[in-house]
């Protein structure tokens, strides 16, 4: 990737500055569904922390949790607060419920998030991130101190999910326990899930000793949940992406568009290096970066970008939902504010 002369594709994307969720600790990540046949025809899943830090007030073990909202017209959302109850008003986050948190197994103990949902034949798909607690003390070859891995499940109605049996990706020997090696490649996390024709593809950031957080690609042609049935598609140690975390993956026409938030935004440094960015490929594998998009004037970083093409008033749009730091001094990398902008597709 060409860090030296990144292009600003800000002026291609529409974006009002309005919030459609906001006032929580720290959630981000919102990946939306269209559904034509629902009288809410826009479902999103998100993640993060509700009311309190590591969603302590919810006396659920774990960190991260993943959560569900609806929404008729893309702009008015209601938050699931289980029990068949919604929360309408944006102000009751106390009362939203998580729709997935940690299981408790050992990759499974700490955060569940970065929700990647596909709708096929009136079921949900997810892939999801899943870690281990944090370790007590740093162990050589994993960066983030904890085991990562990606994980799926099935629902009948998005609320209600049945995981599946193991990870859809991990590490050789890391469901069970983390062993010290420098030259380990792992950290299988933040999918990106789509059905094309008859195959599940999966994109995925995983972490590369001397190449940092870099793309990666699998493939499963049989069972979504079935033990191996996600096969990367290249040789690991040589990624798709080099430094593009975050990664999320539409195809729009003959192209696919990945969204990322790498560090490539010039003049600046820390999180707020990293912005919005955009790769374009013909088949999903080779990919070439077209440039960055600046941060919301309010904010000093957008992250996480999730994209889909969605019918709104009665034209396609090319949309991406991200999060807005906080930011300010001492920094404040919390996410408070989750957004989208759009661009109209080509006739």
């Amino acid at each position: 990737m060409d860090k030296t002369k990144p292009l600003d594709r800000s002026n291609l994307w529409e974006r009002t500055g309005r919030n459609l969720l906001s006032g929580f600790r720290n959630m981000y990540q919102p990946c939306v569904v269209e559904e034509s046949d629902s009288l809410y025809r826009y479902k999103m899943w998100f993640f993060g922390w509700s009311a309190t830090d590591t969603n302590a007030h919810l006396s659920i073990p774990g960190c991260d949790m993943i959560f569900h909202a609806r929404s008729k017209d893309l702009e008015r959302w209601e938050v699931w607060c289980g029990d068949g109850q919604w929360d309408a008003t944006g102000l009751e986050i106390a009362k939203w419920r998580p729709i997935l948190a940690p299981e408790g197994k050992f990759y499974d103990a700490w955060h569940d998030g970065d929700p990647s949902v596909v709708r096929k034949d009136r079921r949900y798909y997810m892939a999801y991130s899943a870690t281990s607690k944090p370790f007590s003390k740093s162990v050589a070859g994993y960066p983030s101190d904890m085991v990562q891995c990606v994980m799926g499940a099935v629902s009948e109605d998005g609320i209600h999910w049945e995981r599946s049996p193991q990870p859809l990706l991990i590490a050789a020997g890391d469901a069970i326990a983390a062993r010290p090696d420098p030259n380990r490649i792992g950290d299988f996390h933040r999918p990106c899930l789509r059905w094309e024709q008859d195959r599940w593809r999966l994109w995925f950031d995983y972490w590369i000793p001397g190449k940092g957080v870099c793309m990666g690609h699998a493939v499963n042609t049989g069972d979504f949940s079935a033990k191996g049935g996600f096969v990367v598609s290249h040789p690991p140690a040589e990624p798709l992406l080099t430094g593009w975390p975050n990664p999320d993956v539409v195809k729009v026409g003959r192209w696919y568009y990945c969204f990322s938030d790498p560090g490539i935004y010039p003049g600046a440094t820390g999180w707020a290096a990293r912005q919005i960015a955009e790769a374009r490929s013909a088949d999903g594998l080779r990919w070439e970066v077209l440039g960055y998009v600046a941060p919301d004037s309010d904010t000093p970083a957008c992250h996480v970008p999730q994209a889909c093409v969605l019918i709104v008033e009665g034209r396609e749009w090319l949309y991406v939902f991200y999060s807005c730091q906080v930011g300010g001094d001492p920094y404040d990398w919390r996410y408070n504010r989750i957004r989208c902008m759009r661009r109209p597709l080509e006739e």
